[in-house]
């Protein structure tokens, strides 16, 4: 190779002893830049055509050999070696500086730091600069883009917990106009307050909430906290929710010249495919707890004696706070890990394993949920549990006795009664504590009123106030809430005024609260609560509007009406809407006092809209714009099933059958496979007219969740009945896809005139797909790449594999991207080569991470194993087989059953020439995560 150098950041360039002149043209200099991104590749004619021409003519091949024959004439001979395997360009890949960028980033241990800061030195302009119109760079350019914000960020997070925030500054000033990345913007404003610079911060922020508001957004809650914090001179570190640089060491990962997204370490991934706050759904700390300090002396001494701890007291007592700063405090130094889950939102006792396990990310079995808990110190909070305490006692008990580092920490209005548990009564703030009471008051009043001076006449009426409100924590704050439009006197004897009629328990006290404040707002106000109590989980205003009717009034005003009141109160943010929902104490008074009067149609309305929503949101997830659109379905989960349920047991099978053909792969992503398989058959089965484009949608998904699940025959009769509903339909997508599926199946069976005359039919009836439904050719291509591959023909299946990656990278289409990598990497490793496939793989796990798709992370791992057995690396490779069946559980995925027996011979292979070492080796892997797989996965490959 010649001792040159090429330049592909800002524009293609050459250096070094021997460097040919400058290029001249596009189409030159295009054909330079994709040889360079893979130098130890030699390319078919075909295959540059491909990479150069997004429409090519007949006469396009003996155009791209003038111009290789011209580049040899003009001093570039020595570098375009040609023959009849195909061109490549003769230099080292080191010499090329964006994949020197890519090694850089893969570099772990304590060089890491130096290597990000090189790697960013190399971006000296835009990639590819002069040719990123041409179909090869659209992928490049995007891989590229994300693995430098990812560097950046982790850059950041590593000056600022060292205390540099002017290095930290300087690492984010190439996102410091980019007005729409909230992550990089918080980062920045933490930056600057921590260099002391306060009134920059806080103007960051402020112009960042201005732009959102400019463009029609809304504004994510994070941002007033963060304000509110750097108000108050808290320090944030590596904060905005980013990992500083012991949690997130090595989290960014290169690939292939493919594509490559970061691979983040944990169990959990948030939406742009970094660690999240392991306190999972703890309630942030909008303000100071006041008080409480006996209450939370008491939890810690129980904790201490036991596993299971239960908080009791009367509604509105504030039990769910006090759980929440427990969490808070023990997060770190009690507990390595948190999980909050909010048991409201659960009608029934046979919901609550399937919430348990959504808030976990696993799969809807104990045993999952139980291999997801385990290993660590882990504390799950049970919140608002007394309507299935039952069932809550039953699955505490479970997992307690399988994970022996598992915390329970239950609030209920009654005790559990369970062996070992310990009860800590949470009391009124009444007596000692009544001081307590009037400061809370008081804190809540000056927030909601702006007032910040009391008189001592004005604590003398706030104390009659909340003696006369049994010292509850939420009847105290539902009254200081009416500070805004009443005298503090006015307010006391408008509620002293109910006495009367009030019952002696505490309760009585809570219910005339709500009761007092209900009375105070108009009877359109009264009408909206009554109807928004029927939600069964948070809302957005959206929503309101197209499901709650009031006469005369726009049910969205008074919804924020009821906000400023405190009935209704923010639940964050869901895909960039701002949620509402009711305190679980407010919903259950309202749904017992108050009438929807909505002429009766609430369920009907509420059931048009969520399967009209879904229908529009969920073709999101295979879009660019699909981590928006997961948050938001999520958020609306409970009502999204609520309404499939009701529509099957009322009997409107259009109805149900449309929501479980718009929800069906959103189930599929969350791993709530069988009980969406359940639903789907019990939609289906409802009597009335067929709806073949929905139930082709609903199938699709079910023949994954089946072929996940393993069964082959139950996998076979899904996708035959797919096949079928989407024939019917005369759906192209579907169609295409369903026999596409079929010319797999006949490949695994053996039966080449089956597969060549399904295969026919796909392509016939690709011809017919529309560009809104271009995902289903990316699954077409992939799907064909396995059938292909099945069938003996790895050329064929590489150039369909990566017609179907590039067009996946395209639409933002992640899942595909995440199949394409897998199939791709099987591919390679059959064909010998298997270091390539290690780096591929490597890809498609991280873009599964990224995702939250643990199942396909997983299958990614198993078959990295499976190359690095056949690159002689069997201990590394028993390692990554260690973690996939350590993890397995947890997720649904079962390898032999998942994936047929492809990893079965490796892993026989491994076993037998490691001996012992092979259960010593799979243990260690099973103690590890996903981030240490990959990083293992590309040290064997550079090994080997």
């Amino acid at each position: 190779m010649t001792d040159v150098r090429i330049h592909l950041f800002g524009g293609l360039r050459v250096t070094g002893d021997g460097a040919p002149p400058p290029v001249r043209g596009a189409i030159p200099e295009a054909i330079l830049c994709r040889l360079a991104l893979d130098p130890e590749r030699s390319f078919t004619t075909g295959e540059l055509v491909e990479a150069l021409w997004p429409a090519a003519s007949d006469s396009v091949v003996s155009s791209l050999r003038a111009h290789l024959s011209r580049l040899r004439t003009r001093g570039w001979g020595d570098l375009l070696p040609g023959g009849r395997g195909g061109y490549r360009l003769a230099v080292d890949p080191a010499a090329v500086d964006v994949i020197r960028f890519r090694r850089l980033l893969e570099t772990t241990g304590d060089d890491r730091a130096a290597a990000l800061a090189e790697a960013e030195a190399l971006w000296t302009g835009a990639p590819l600069a002069r040719v990123s119109e041409f179909p090869f760079a659209a992928p490049v350019l995007t891989e590229l883009g994300m693995l430098r914000r990812a560097a950046a960020a982790e850059r950041a997070d590593r000056e600022l917990a060292a205390a540099r925030p002017a290095n930290a500054l300087a690492a984010l000033a190439p996102w410091a106009d980019d007005l729409d990345d909230d992550e990089m913007g918080r980062r920045l404003a933490q930056a600057l307050a921590e260099g002391g610079r306060t009134a920059d911060a806080l103007g960051e922020i402020d112009r960042r909430v201005a732009h959102r508001r400019e463009v029609g957004g809304a504004v994510p809650e994070t941002w007033s906290r963060l304000r509110d914090g750097i108000l108050r001179g808290e320090s944030h570190g590596g904060a905005g929710g980013a990992p500083g640089p012991a949690a997130e060491a090595g989290a960014v990962r290169g690939g292939d010249a493919s594509g490559a997204v970061g691979a983040a370490r944990g169990v959990r991934v948030g939406e742009h495919g970094g660690p999240v706050d392991p306190a999972a759904g703890v309630q942030s700390r909008r303000s100071a707890l006041i008080g409480r300090a006996a209450e939370l002396d008491r939890i810690a001494d129980a904790r201490a004696q036991s596993r299971l701890v239960t908080l009791t007291g009367p509604a509105g007592v504030g039990k769910t706070r006090l759980a929440a700063e427990v969490a808070r405090r023990g997060a770190g130094s009690d507990d390595d890990a948190q999980w909050f889950v909010d048991l409201t939102v659960i009608r029934s006792p046979d919901r609550l394993i399937g919430a348990v396990a959504e808030t976990l990310g696993c799969v809807s079995e104990i045993d999952a949920i139980a291999a997801a808990l385990g290993g660590r110190r882990t504390l799950v909070v049970f919140d608002n549990a007394e309507h299935v305490l039952g069932a809550t006692a039953a699955l505490a008990s479970a997992l307690l006795e399988r994970c022996a580092g598992l915390s329970v920490l239950v609030t209920s209005r009654e005790a559990m009664r369970m062996a070992g548990e310990r009860v800590v009564a949470v009391e009124p703030l009444l007596g000692g504590a009544l001081d307590d009471a009037v400061d809370l008051f008081l804190q809540r009043a000056s927030e909601s009123s702006g007032t910040t001076a009391w008189s001592d006449d004005d604590r003398t009426a706030v104390r009659r106030l909340c003696v006369a409100l049994d010292g509850l924590p939420l009847a105290i704050e539902l009254a200081a809430a009416r500070l805004d439009v009443l005298s503090l006197g006015e307010v006391a004897g408008s509620l002293e005024a109910l006495a009367p009629g009030r019952g002696t328990g505490r309760h009585d006290s809570l219910d005339a609260a709500i009761d007092w404040s209900v009375g105070m707002i108009s009877d359109d106000e009264r009408r909206t609560l009554g109807q928004l109590a029927r939600f069964s989980g948070p809302f957005g205003l959206d929503a309101v509007a197209g499901i709650c009717r009031i006469e005369g009034a726009d049910a969205r005003e008074m919804t924020i009406a009821l906000v400023r009141r405190s009935l209704v109160v923010p639940a964050g943010a869901g895909g960039g809407e701002r949620r509402f929902r009711l305190l679980d104490t407010v919903r259950r008074y309202a749904r017992a006092h108050l009438q929807a009067d909505d002429g009766g149609d609430w369920e009907g309305r509420h059931g048009r809209w969520m399967a009209a929503y879904a229908e529009r949101t969920a073709p999101l997830l295979r879009s660019t714009a699909a981590p928006k659109a997961r948050a938001s379905m999520r958020g609306y989960a409970a009502d999204l099933q609520d309404a499939t349920a009701r529509a099957i047991r009322s009997g409107d099978r259009p109805l149900a059958v449309e929501l479980v053909g718009s929800l069906a792969w959103f189930w599929y992503e969350r791993g709530q496979a069988d009980e969406a398989l359940s639903l789907i058959d019990q939609a289906l089965a409802v009597p009335g007219p067929r709806l073949p484009r929905a139930e082709a949608r609903a199938l699709y998904a079910a023949t994954f969740m089946q072929a996940v699940g393993g069964d082959p025959l139950k996998t076979v009769h899904a996708l035959r009945r797919f096949a079928d509903a989407a024939d019917e339909a005369a759906d192209a997508p579907h169609a295409m896809i369903a026999h596409t599926l079929l010319g797999s199946l006949a490949a695994v069976e053996g039966n080449i005139d089956g597969r060549e005359a399904e295969l026919a039919i796909a392509a016939r009836l690709r011809a017919e797909v529309g560009d809104d439904d271009r995902w289903a050719i990316a699954d077409h291509l992939y799907i064909r790449g396995d059938a292909l591959r099945i069938a003996g023909h790895p050329a064929q299946a590489l150039d369909s594999l990566e017609e179907g990656y590039r067009l996946a990278a395209e639409i933002g289409h992640t899942w595909t991207l995440a199949a394409t990598c897998y199939i791709t990497g099987k591919v390679l490793t059959e064909v010998g080569r298997a270091r390539d496939a290690v780096g591929i793989l490597r890809t498609g796990a991280g873009h599964s991470l990224a995702r939250e798709d643990r199942i396909s992370a997983l299958a990614a791992v198993n078959a990295i194993a499976v190359a690095l057995v056949e690159l002689g690396a069997p201990v590394d490779a028993a390692e990554l087989f260690g973690l996939v069946d350590a993890l397995g559980p947890r997720f649904g995925f079962h390898p032999v059953a998942s994936d047929g027996s492809y990893a079965e011979p490796f892993r026989a292979r491994a076993a037998a020439g490691l001996g012992e070492e092979w259960d010593v080796a799979r243990a260690r892997g099973a103690a590890r995560d996903f981030g240490w797989a990959l990083d293992r996965a590309a040290a064997a490959a550079a090994r080997a």
